[in-house]
């Protein structure tokens, strides 16, 4: 764990320096031993980070942190029953980012950092880059599945957002310095981008994979969600470079003018390209090539879209000097990565899980598996509660296009009926076949008990995921588990 020490003024000149401040109440001479933005984890010496939030309002808890033996707070108004300094500022999110990253003596400068961002394919494209990067000394990654340390394994503790607050990037940034890592990548969602959490971080290389509707429940349309995404840009560091899908018209709006940029893509022209596809059971062949040459490229992974999360962490790669020959021989090695096209079964009938849950995902998934299934195509999936509504019927025209079979179920209903969510998937069905099973694990029951030989059977929206959120509760629900049990149960019945 990183120890930090320094004294309050340096972190008042930092938030000057960005304009910042409003007031400072108390003198900025006394020392700080850790930052925190949880007042449950206040130690003395602490200097604890106000905010008002959606959900809550962090300014509640000064007077708890000082009483706990915080030394000061970084506040967007004052709290006079807490009597400690307070550096009043007029943004208290990106405040946060910068004086975490002050306090932890800007960790980031020590490590080749690379942040990811788009609709889908972040955490397979930064996991990509672990492996790729991992090549040239201990590698990590920080993502939905929390951090992954450098031998793939998750960190206990850190599963959770997509990205973490900036507090907890900074210490792990400093955690990961100290333990001799020299690269991380970073997913870089829509929200944290939007909160400033990566504020204080500045990066080598920044990708941006694709962009589809996803989130208009939190960002109020498309242009603020591109917005949203575009604000990684400014996080490069002075001689970073932007990574970007050639193939996605969306980025072509990137305002890159003075920045250095690697383009990738499939079909437009690119400085990194792949042709020569050749999809298989188990993986794809393709040929990658940029002006220093050509390569052949068998990668363990199946789908068009992985052929683009490879080339956009082979980007990544470039960027860090890796040659085309060394990243095809990294790449032939490439783990499976959870939740994202993982077989659990593989008889009587295979059995993948995806995370995919937007229109685009499951199109990329469903178009991968059709040609590879010589039975019917079984697809389970829902929409998530509480979030964007807009996307659920197109969620359902992805699917009825391609599947033989279609189960709609729940996927995190939150505080939504699930029977509600349903009737705003169904319409989209256009008239095909379909069940309606609001309980998930019936539906994959269901499910499973039509599979043949030869069929295969997708259950999408879950991913790498072992809950269901339900009301606000986590309750538990390992799809993996379920699939054994069931797949028993029926072998046994037989």
């Amino acid at each position: 764990m990183a120890n930090p020490s320094s004294a309050l003024h340096v972190v008042t000149t930092a938030l000057e320096a960005a304009g910042l401040i409003e007031v400072i109440h108390g003198s900025s001479d006394v020392r700080i031993s850790g930052v925190t933005q949880d007042s449950r984890t206040v130690q003395p010496g602490s200097l604890f980070l106000a905010w008002r939030g959606s959900a809550w309002d962090a300014h509640d808890f000064v007077a708890r942190a000082a009483e706990m033996g915080a030394a000061a707070a970084v506040v967007e108004r004052y709290v006079p029953e807490a009597a400690i300094p307070q550096i009043q500022v007029s943004d208290g999110r990106l405040a946060a980012a910068l004086a975490a990253d002050v306090v932890l003596g800007s960790p980031w400068a020590d490590l080749f950092t690379v942040g990811v961002t788009g609709t889908n394919g972040k955490t397979t494209t930064a996991l990509l880059a672990q492996h790729l990067l991992g090549s040239r000394g201990p590698s990590a990654a920080v993502g939905t599945l929390g951090l992954i340390e450098p031998d793939g394994s998750v960190r206990e503790g850190t599963g959770g957002l997509t990205t973490p607050g900036p507090v907890a990037i900074s210490t792990w940034f400093a955690d990961l310095v100290a333990e001799g890592v020299g690269s991380v990548t970073v997913e870089a969602s829509s929200h944290a981008l939007e909160q400033k959490r990566l504020d204080g971080v500045r990066f080598d290389a920044v990708v941006f994979t694709n962009l589809s509707q996803d989130h208009l429940d939190y960002h109020p349309d498309m242009a603020a969600y591109f917005e949203a995404k575009s604000h990684l840009l400014n996080l490069m560091k002075k001689d970073g470079c932007a990574v970007i899908n050639a193939d996605d018209a969306h980025w072509k709006n990137l305002p890159v003018e003075g920045c250095r940029t690697v383009t990738y893509g499939i079909d437009e022209p690119a400085d990194l390209r792949a042709d020569m596809i050749e999809p298989g059971s188990s993986g794809t062949r393709f040929r990658m090539g940029n002006t220093a040459g050509k390569v052949d490229v068998d990668l363990p992974l199946i789908g068009r879209f992985n052929i683009e999360n490879c080339l956009a962490a082979a980007g990544v790669g470039a960027v860090a000097g890796m040659s085309l020959e060394a990243m095809a021989e990294r790449l032939a090695s490439v783990p499976q990565i959870p939740g994202r096209l993982e077989v659990v079964a593989r008889r009587p009938f295979t059995v993948v899980i995806d995370f995919a849950h937007t229109p685009d995902a499951l199109r990329g998934v469903l178009t991968a598996m059709r040609p590879l299934t010589s039975g019917r195509l079984i697809v389970v999936f829902g929409a998530g509660g509480d979030r964007d509504r807009g996307k659920r019927p197109e969620m359902a025209r992805a699917v009825a296009q391609v599947a033989d079979l279609v189960v709609i179920t729940s996927d995190n209903p939150r505080t939504e009926d699930p029977e509600s969510i349903i009737d705003d998937i169904v319409p989209g069905m256009n008239g095909s076949p379909f069940e309606r099973m609001a309980d998930r694990r019936d539906a994959i029951r269901y499910a499973l008990a039509q599979g043949r030989a030869g069929d295969l059977v997708l259950l999408a929206g879950k991913g790498h995921e072992r809950y269901q959120v339900i009301g606000t509760e986590r309750e538990p629900f390992d799809e993996r588990l379920i699939v054994e049990e069931e797949l028993g149960r029926m072998g046994d019945a037989v």
